[in-house]
């Protein structure tokens, strides 16, 4: 018997089962070189065909095995989303002319060994035997410099080639494909042989030699400035290509006006030859213009940056204005436009009798025009300039002081309380006269009028018979720009000055005058109707003082109410009437 503490062994079936598993994880390592439980690099790529390509076909990378092909699934564009990472581009066209088209995406995975790959990775279908057999994929896992793809990632179209298959060649030259390739090696022939092709191929192999340098550059421009521009231009271009093909009609007739229209630069062969002589001479001369055009380009673009905001905010601006836009094509639409016609019918004739009777018009207007020119506004900017001795000064020119006594009126009718307006005009005189000579409206006879002060001065002198007091005499007949415009700068004189004459005595004695005055009221109001106004004057004045307007305006409605009673008294009782004739007496 063996000791207890002995460790018991394992049963026979049991090491059986752990050596069965260790030979079968052992065989799966041979045979597929993979770890049950690892995690391969998977990508995959979209094909225009995938030939007959397999499952568990092999991907190389110069030779060497780095990985197999998963799945090979058929692609259509109902998986907008795939659509757009196969054709390379970030979103989906609604009218991409590619979209429908047929595709195949291969899932690959790819070991250890085979990575990384670039985004500019290449992929193709190459047979593995000559004549036909199975696929594989070659793969070019692109340039260093190109950033590294993640896995899933999504190789495009542009990216992919297929192999040529013997059975392709044997379709494309079918019997009327080899009759055209018959008819151009013909052609060709004669055109070598006939009519001297071969001189001209001569000619272009000893010119070209210059045309080599600017050759290259244009290759290398073809390559672009930023990566992939090469590959987005053969990419977009195999769309067109795609396109043409879709559709063999139009591209049947696209190589028939492209004949017609060589053969058109055919017929005018001397004219070419004599254009394309000509060719240098103007590309010497459009020099200039391209170093200006590309001197240009930096303000151009600076435009453009500045003028982005505005393009961005413009179609908010133009959906405002569809309305407006709308609105104004209903109004130039046939039935507006007719009714405006309408409308405007009946007015044409007259329209066309004004613009007849505008001629006799016109040159009434320069004469106006003339006249405001050279007499009214030339006076309205003058400065009137008086003499040392003169006691008030110049405000301005003759337009600044008229305005500036506009101004103080301009209110004079819009503010008032129960006595009336704040501003009125009254007769009044004074003591004082002044004699304008020449002043009356006939422009001969003399203006008089009463001063409450002293005059103390006047520009022009209003005195005597003083020529700068004078107005300008008016010539008819002549037109009104060639008139004597208004002397500004003429003397004045100032009291007390040598000349200046005394003042008229007054011909109206003052105290006469308000003693017959005082007489007419009482031949019109006896003395209780002129009591009974002057209390009721007073009570209006109280009222005011009081700043009470509904009680003013009440005393003043019953102010005029008796003073229009005793005046009708008055009419009926003869008293106006006397008083009226004792005034004319």
């Amino acid at each position: 018997m063996r000791a207890s503490g002995s460790r018991r062994r394992l049963p026979n079936w049991a090491l059986g089962l752990v050596l069965i598993v260790v030979i079968a994880i052992g065989s799966f390592v041979a045979y597929t070189k993979k770890l049950p439980w690892a995690d391969p690099h998977e990508v995959q790529a979209v094909f225009q065909t995938a030939q007959n390509l397999r499952a568990t076909a092999p991907v190389r990378i110069a030779g060497v095995n780095v990985g197999e092909v998963t799945e090979v699934k058929h692609l259509t564009s109902d998986d907008p989303q795939i659509t757009a990472q196969a054709d390379g581009e970030d979103n989906v066209l609604p009218n991409d002319p590619a979209s429908g088209e047929q595709a195949a995406l291969v899932t690959m995975t790819i070991d250890e060994e085979g990575l990384p790959l670039h985004e500019d990775a290449q992929f193709q279908l190459r047979p593995r035997l000559f004549l036909e057999g199975n696929l594989f994929v070659d793969t070019k896992p692109g340039s260093p410099n190109a950033p590294e793809v993640p896995e899933n990632h999504v190789f495009p179209v542009g990216q992919t080639s297929n192999s040529v298959q013997i059975d392709e060649v044997f379709t494309t030259l079918q019997s009327d494909v080899r009759a055209d390739l018959q008819t151009f090696l013909d052609q060709f022939g004669n055109a070598l042989i006939k009519h001297g092709g071969a001189e001209g191929f001569q000619e272009l192999y000893r010119s070209s030699a210059g045309a080599f340098k600017y050759t290259s550059i244009v290759n290398e421009a073809f390559q672009g400035k930023r990566t992939h521009d090469l590959s987005g231009l053969i990419r977009n271009l195999d769309r067109v290509v795609r396109a043409l093909g879709s559709n063999e009609l139009a591209l049947q007739n696209l190589i028939t006006n492209f004949r017609t229209v060589t053969g058109s630069f055919a017929a005018e062969s001397a004219s070419l030859e004599q254009a394309i002589a000509k060719l240098p001479d103007v590309l010497d001369a459009a020099d200039p213009a391209f170093a200006n055009l590309n001197a240009a380009f930096p303000s151009m673009r600076a435009f453009a940056r500045e003028a982005l905001p505005g393009v961005r905010s413009s179609a908010p601006a133009l959906r405002a204005g569809t309305p407006l836009i709308d609105q104004i094509q209903k109004l130039v639409s046939k039935p507006e436009l007719r009714g405006l016609v309408a409308d405007l019918r009946p007015t044409i004739p007259e329209l066309a009798k004004l613009s007849a009777r505008t001629k006799k018009l016109l040159p009434q207007f320069r004469k106006l025009s003339s006249c405001f020119n050279e007499v009214v506004i030339p006076w309205s900017n003058d400065t009137v300039e008086p003499p040392a001795s003169y006691p008030h000064t110049v405000a301005g020119t003759v337009t600044e002081e008229t305005g500036s006594g506009l101004v103080g009126i301009a209110s004079e009718s819009r503010s008032g309380d129960a006595n009336g307006q704040y501003i009125r005009v009254e007769a009044g005189g004074g003591t004082n006269t002044i004699l304008i000579p020449g002043g009356a409206p006939d422009g001969v006879s003399d203006a008089v009028g009463l001063l409450d002060f002293p005059l103390l001065g006047a520009l022009p002198s209003v005195h005597g018979n003083l020529a700068d007091s004078q107005v300008p005499q008016l010539v008819t007949g002549t037109r009104c720009e060639t008139q004597e415009p208004p002397d500004l700068a003429a003397e004045g004189l100032v009291s007390g000055d040598a000349g200046f004459p005394d003042t008229p005595p007054n011909p109206i004695d003052i105290d006469d005058l308000v003693q017959d005055l005082e007489d007419l009221l009482n031949i019109i109001f006896p003395r209780r109707a002129a009591n009974q106004l002057q209390a009721q004057a007073a009570e209006v004045q109280e009222a005011q003082e009081a700043g009470n307007e509904r009680a003013a305006a009440r005393e003043t409605a019953r102010y005029q109410e008796l003073f229009d009673r005793h005046l009708e008294r008055a009419r009926k009782s003869g008293a106006l009437d006397a008083a009226t004739t004792e005034l004319g007496g």
